[in-house]
């Protein structure tokens, strides 16, 4: 019994080291009045192919006065590595309006630029604390 406890202590403690850590201190918070969906780049290029773009945003929608937390998954300090390793260490955050998505074709959102586009340096985001704020 004393070895089944010991063999159950051990797989459980590998499987918590095993599993990756994330970082989650990006944080987007809808300040606006209408509901919004995002993605974001190391690039100030939005780099999403037609095919399933739309469905992709529509699902990473935040309604008026909420937030979304997102996670980078590597190390504790994921973000701040991907960012000092993006284009001029700057994050850029793509801010959609989820009413204009649902009824225009992907290729004419990005076309026309119907986004807002947020640029923010490794600096700035922890001046923010990594809070990002829609209005």
């Amino acid at each position: 019994m004393n070895k089944l406890f010991v063999v159950l202590f051990v797989l459980l403690l590998v499987s918590c080291v095993m599993e990756p850590p994330y970082d989650k201190r990006l944080l987007i918070v809808n300040k606006s009045n209408k509901v919004i969906c995002f993605d974001y780049e190391l690039d100030t290029i939005l780099d999403v192919p037609s095919i399933n773009g739309k469905e992709f945003f529509i699902g990473e929608r935040i309604n008026p006065g909420d937030s979304n937390r997102i996670e980078s998954q590597g190390s504790w300090d994921h973000w701040v590595w991907e960012v000092s390793h993006g284009k001029d260490s700057t994050l850029s955050i793509f801010v959609f309006d989820f009413e204009q998505v649902l009824v225009t074709d992907w290729d004419t959102l990005r076309s026309n630029k119907k986004y807002e586009r947020m640029d923010f340096k490794l600096t700035d985001l922890n001046k923010i604390n990594w809070t990002v704020i829609v209005k």
